[in-house]
This record gives structure tokens, C-alpha cells and sequence, in this order.
């Protein structure tokens, strides 16, 4: 019975993994020409692509629109701070590149600062402006001016402005300003719209938000990366790639918006409610996310301004509570969060005294288990006592062979005559399954493992470790000891339990377990492995405590 719990508990392990791999992952590109294309959600139709030798398409001005008072030359400004630096570009007033100065592309001392829009080019600058609505229709992109220098450092402590502006021929005047702090990862963006001409001017402003998931912000087929909306009524909704290319983002009010990684984010908190007003695919691995205010009618004189704070970092639970109450939600610990977070909370705790998120690993798998000792001690005495009937069980199978409920029947009252109740092996597993996926998703999710050392070479807990590479027929293979050696602990701790009760086609199916575990192990994170190694160390050291016990009272009756 505890060999059949193990079974399932293995194979409900590897059900939820495929299913993940198979079902969360991302949609397959676009066909070509689809890759910018909105989804439902705008509601907007995508203009056939002009015949070869069609003459380009007019200028804004001559089409009916804006055109700019004077013509400028795009240029560069980058902010820099302690924290990060950012690079603006005035085509368009959005950001080009975010390096996060804390955070490397790469584990050791070659890596560089990780440029969390995925430092993919070319790139349309995330948070350029969106004009929806525009009548009469403003240029796309706008070609802002600004007499910001090209360099600005901002200290811990100090606050620094960027004024963007544009004004056209007819005295429309549009202006962008970014408000950066030294000590933050967050800054604000402001949008103001005056209306100097003599007619009436619909605008509807807003900002756009573009994510590349290449490289360091690709994740992997387990963790979510997409958009994510935070609504007052429903709560938060998460659309992966797959949900983009398909049109399901809802044209819904939000409270924030956020083009998200499985490490960072970007996240868009108006000053208030803005609408969620197109979302697409942005080539084979990004994404593209709208939001805007309410559009407003300017007579002439008029002005309308709309704002958002902006957070682009790290999803660190406490950066993120500072930023948002429901922010922390963007870090997604799976079904079994109420159990996920106070684990990783232990495992941070713990990483104050050590310094080392290997160690806490290890020590949180003992505390837990510490905690399931009695019930996994009382799943072992079943379980020998099981073995000890096997062989009347056998004999009753053979007198009882082509009358399967009269040998049920009869196995039961055998289980009752000697007091066994054959589920209490498997309910003290059951009750182990919950923790085993919870701490499974906590560790492959929290960024504090990301590039973080173990020991020797092992300098990655959220990356498959990487002892060398074996060539062979012209391939190379990574070899990785750790995953080795829990196939090994697998192995060794299948042998010590009994196969009480299993036929001979359940024993072979079990003997192929540890094989292909090493293989499901073999691209998982680090820390993961660890843990399942160390667990399966432990489970060992108990099975052979208990046997020792069980010899020993078997010699003293004897």
C-alpha cells in the first residue's frame, strides 16, 4: 500500500509538471504578418499591408491631422541612480533599455547588469505614449523635444524631473515629465494635453507597456509570464501568450497593469482607473499592453493631465507591498500559496544567520521533516506489519482465485483480526502532498535563489546545475551530479521499502521511478533538487532507524 501511495504521489508530481510544461506554456508564434496584431480587446481593425510600388501613406498633416511646429532629432537621455538606469528616448517619450544595476544577466563576476525589457532590438520603448481616440489625429510616434542633458545621476535621497514636450503647428501642446527617486524602484509618469488652437481636440492619453521574454526574463514552462490586471471587482487576472494571441485580455477597468516575468515586472498604477484598451503579441516572445484614461473633449484653453506610478524591478514581496497592497500577488506560488509562503518566509528567516539559501534549503526539508516524522513513522509501522501478512494474503489470493469479492472480503477481516487499517500507510503521505508541491513552487519562484551560490560549483540555485559537458555523436551533455545522486537516494530507498501486496508488474513499474525522476530532475532548478535529495536522505535514515529498532525487538522475543 505505501509503494502504491508512493506511485501515486510520484505520478501526480509528474502529472502536474507535464501538465504545466505542456499546457501553461507559451503559444507557438504568430504567423508572419500577425505579430503586432491587437487582440479582441482593442477592438481595433488591423490595416491591410499597402501593395508593392503604393505610394507611402501621407503625413499626419497632410491626412487631416497635427503636425509638429518644428522638426526635431531624436535623441537619448539616461538617468542614472543607485538602483538603476534608465535610458529615454524622445521618439515616442518611452524607455529603451532598464538596467537594473543590482542584478546581473549572469551568475558570477562576468555578468553584466540585466536589462529587464529583455535587450532585445529593435524594441519599441516601453511606455511610449498611447493616444486613443486623438481627433483630430496627433502624429504616431510623437517626436518630443526636451533640454534635459544627456546625463542625469540621482542620488539616494534626491529626486530628479525629465520634461518631454511637443506642440504642433496649430498650438496643441503635449508634454511628458518622469519623476525618478534615488532609493526606489519606482517613479511616476505624468501626460498633459493643452488645447492652444482654436477648434475642439479629443484625446484620450495613455501609456503602453512592452516586454520581451528572451534570454534572463524567458522563465521556464513552470512560472507565468504575461500580463496581469488588477481589477477592483474581480481581482487579479493573469493572460499568458497563449491568452494574448487568442484575444481573451478583457477591454476591462484596472486599477494596475503589469507586463510580468517569472523574476521582475512592470507594473502601471494610475492615479486613477484606466481601461485596459488593447493587448497583442510583439513578435515571437513579447508582449504589448495598453492602458488610457477616459477621453476628453479640450476647448480651446483647456487643459487635461493623466498620471501613473510606474514599478520596474525585482518581485520582492516587500518591494511590492510597499508599492501596492495586491501587488505581492504578482508572485505567483501556485494552488497551494496558504502553505508556499510561510515555507519561503522560514527559508528567508533562516538565510539571516547562514548566508546561504543551499543550507536553508537543507534545513527547512529537515524542519518539515521533523514535523511529519509521527505520521511518516506511523505509515512505516503499517507498512511492516502489511509485509509481515504478506504471505496469508498470497495464500488467499490462491484459494480465493476466481472469487475476487469473496477475497476481499476475506483480506478485510484479516486487516481486522490483526488491527491494520491498510489506509493509514497511504493517509500520512496523502497529507505530505500538499507541502511537496507548495515548497516545490516557492522555491522555483522566489528571486532570492536567483543566481544565488551553494558551494563549489553549484553557483546557481535557480538554474540546473552544471558540472561539465560530455560531447558525444556530436552532441553535448550537460553532467550534473546532484540530480544523479537523488536518482541514486530514489533507488536505495524504493529497495528498503516493502513491496508488500504489489504485483510484479507494479514492482518493475516502480524500479523505473528513480530513472525517470533523474530525467524530470535533470533541467529542474538547483534548490529543487536539493530538496528532493536531501528528503529522500532523511526518508533512508528513518527506514533504517525504524529497521534497527524492529531487528532488535525481534531478537529480544526470540
Amino acid at each position: 500500500m505505501e509503494k502504491r501511495m508512493m506511485l501515486a504521489i510520484a505520478l501526480s508530481i509528474a502529472v502536474l509538471i507535464g501538465y504545466q510544461h505542456f499546457y501553461s506554456s507559451d503559444s507557438p508564434p504568430p504567423p508572419p504578418g500577425a505579430a503586432g496584431k491587437d487582440n479582441a480587446a482593442a477592438g481595433t481593425p488591423v490595416p491591410a499591408p499597402a501593395a508593392k510600388g503604393a505610394p507611402a501613406p501621407a503625413p499626419a498633416s497632410a491626412a487631416g491631422g497635427l503636425a509638429a511646429k518644428t522638426a526635431v532629432s531624436g535623441r537619448t537621455i539616461t538617468v542614472r541612480t543607485p538602483l538603476y538606469s534608465a535610458s529615454l528616448v524622445t521618439e515616442g517619450g518611452g524607455v529603451s533599455s532598464f538596467l537594473l544595476s543590482g542584478y546581473k544577466d549572469a551568475p558570477g563576476p562576468t555578468g553584466r547588469p540585466l536589462d529587464i525589457l529583455g535587450g532585445k532590438k529593435p524594441l519599441q520603448p516601453t511606455l511610449s505614449l498611447y493616444l486613443d481616440e486623438d481627433r483630430p489625429p496627433l502624429p504616431s510616434p510623437l517626436a518630443f523635444s526636451s533640454d534635459a542633458p544627456a546625463e542625469i545621476a540621482v542620488k539616494a535621497g534626491e529626486t530628479r524631473s525629465v520634461l518631454l514636450t511637443w506642440e504642433s503647428t496649430t498650438g496643441v501642446r503635449v508634454s511628458r515629465e518622469y519623476v525618478f527617486h534615488g532609493d526606489k524602484y519606482e517613479f511616476e509618469v505624468r501626460v498633459q494635453t493643452t488645447n492652444g488652437s482654436r477648434e475642439p481636440v479629443t484625446v484620450r492619453p495613455g501609456l503602453e507597456l512592452d516586454q520581451v521574454y528572451e534570454g534572463e526574463l524567458a522563465g521556464d514552462s513552470y512560472s507565468f509570464h504575461g500580463v496581469v490586471v488588477g481589477s477592483g471587482k474581480s481581482g487579479l487576472k493573469r493572460y499568458d501568450l497563449k491568452d494574448i494571441s487568442k484575444g481573451k485580455v478583457e477591454k476591462s477597468p484596472a486599477r494596475w497593469i503589469a507586463a510580468d516575468a517569472k523574476y521582475f515586472t512592470w507594473i502601471l498604477l494610475p492615479e486613477r482607473e484606466w481601461t485596459v484598451t488593447r493587448a497583442s503579441l510583439m513578435g515571437e516572445t513579447g508582449v504589448r499592453v495598453a492602458g488610457a484614461d477616459t477621453a476628453a473633449t479640450l476647448q480651446p484653453g483647456d487643459t487635461v493631465r493623466a498620471g501613473a506610478r510606474v514599478f520596474a524591478g525585482p518581485k520582492r514581496s516587500a518591494l511590492l507591498e510597499a508599492t501596492g497592497t495586491d501587488l505581492p500577488d504578482l508572485i505567483d506560488f501556485g494552488w497551494f500559496a496558504v502553505v508556499a509562503k510561510p515555507l519561503v518566509f522560514l527559508m528567508k528567516a533562516s538565510n539571516r544567520v547562514t548566508g546561504n539559501y543551499g543550507i536553508d534549503i537543507i534545513l527547512l526539508t529537515i524542519l518539515i521533516k521533523i514535523l511529519f516524522y509521527p505520521l511518516t513513522q506511523k505509515s512505516i509501522v503499517s507498512m511492516r506489519k502489511m509485509q509481515e501478512l504478506g504471505p496469508i494474503i498470497k495464500t488467499l489470493k490462491e484459494k480465493y482465485k476466481g472469487d475476487s469479492q469473496r477475497l476481499n472480503q476475506e483480506t478485510m477481516n484479516l486487516y481486522k483480526t490483526y488491527k491494520i487499517n491498510p489506509l493509514s500507510g497511504c493517509l500520512p503521505m496523502v497529507a505530505q502532498i500538499p507541502v511537496f508541491i507548495a515548497l516545490y513552487k516557492g522555491l522555483l519562484v522566489t528571486i532570492e535563489l536567483r543566481h544565488a551560490p551553494f558551494f563549489l560549483w553549484v553557483n546557481d540555485l535557480s538554474a540546473p546545475e552544471h558540472l561539465w559537458d560530455f560531447a558525444v555523436a556530436g552532441y553535448t551533455v550537460p553532467i550534473r551530479l546532484l540530480p544523479l545522486l537523488m536518482g541514486i537516494s530514489m533507488f536505495v530507498q524504493q529497495k528498503m521499502t516493502p513491496s508488500a501486496g504489489m504485483e510484479p508488474a507494479q514492482q518493475k513499474m516502480m524500479l523505473f521511478m528513480p530513472i525517470i525522476f533523474t530525467f524530470m530532475f535533470w533541467s529542474f532548478p538547483t534548490g529543487l533538487v536539493i530538496y528532493w535529495l536531501v528528503n529522500n536522505v532523511l526518508a533512508i535514515g528513518q527506514q533504517m532507524l525504524y529497521n534497527r529498532k524492529a531487528e532488535a525487538a525481534k531478537a529480544v522475543t526470540a
